[in-house]
């Protein structure tokens, strides 16, 4: 029984005594308030939407920069195959036999081996022209437009000659033919020439033969008379 409701009891009552000693009653501990609890559970709640916040824009964030590394990747991979496959381009027999030939280098039917180290050569080394085997040679082709430009301007040279040549022809045609018109010009102006000359001689000659003529009648009529 509690201390405090001892004087409570009656006096003819008898107290039970226990063998453990009395003791004071320890103070309730003072509650606290509903406003402050409110703001600390409202504080609470407030970091928390802005931890969620935070974390929902550094995820979104993140996956936005997972999305700039995939495609990044992925073009990355598409040149990585686009460059892999100009280097097995460039890597290929057909390739290396035209650049070969861009070079000036060409097919030797006769080659010669060199066995190293010990230097000795294999076979009979043989200088080429570089026409032994025309099959072989992989035209560039800038060396295609060339060898197309050269055969143009050949058609074309020939072509021009035919044509010089054939106005040569005609530009000779007519100077023959104004050669040819001079000379019967000259040769019908000499007979005109000689036609009046011989005009004029028989004219001269006729003058004479007439003038003779009267001579001999005015002679002839003189002695006539007495």
């Amino acid at each position: 029984m509690s201390a405090l409701w001892a004087p409570i009891a009656a006096k003819g009552d008898q107290v039970r005594t226990t063998g453990r000693p009395l003791r004071a009653v320890a103070q309730p501990a003072a509650r606290l308030a509903q406003f402050p609890f409110l703001l600390v559970l409202i504080g609470v709640f407030g970091l928390g939407m802005v931890g969620l916040l935070m974390l929902n824009t550094t995820l979104q964030s993140q996956a936005f920069q997972s999305r700039t590394l995939n495609r990044q990747a992925t073009e990355l991979a598409y040149a990585q195959a686009d460059l892999e496959n100009q280097l097995d381009a460039l890597a290929a027999p057909q390739e290396l036999a035209r650049r070969a030939s861009a070079l000036g280098m060409r097919p030797n039917p006769f080659p010669a081996f060199l066995v190293l180290p010990r230097g000795k050569v294999v076979g009979k080394p043989t200088p080429v022209s570089g026409h032994e085997v025309p099959a072989l040679i992989v035209k560039t082709p800038s060396q295609l437009a060339a060898e197309q430009a050269a055969k143009r301007a050949r058609v074309e040279a020939k072509a021009a000659a035919k044509a010089a040549k054939k106005q040569a022809a005609v530009a000779e045609a007519e100077r023959k033919a104004a050669e040819q018109a001079t000379t019967k010009r000259k040769a019908a102006e000499q007979a005109t020439a000689k036609q009046k000359a011989a005009e004029r001689a028989a004219a001269k000659q006729k003058k004479a033969t007439s003038a003779a003529g009267t001579t001999t009648k005015k002679g002839t009529h003189g002695r006539g008379q007495p």
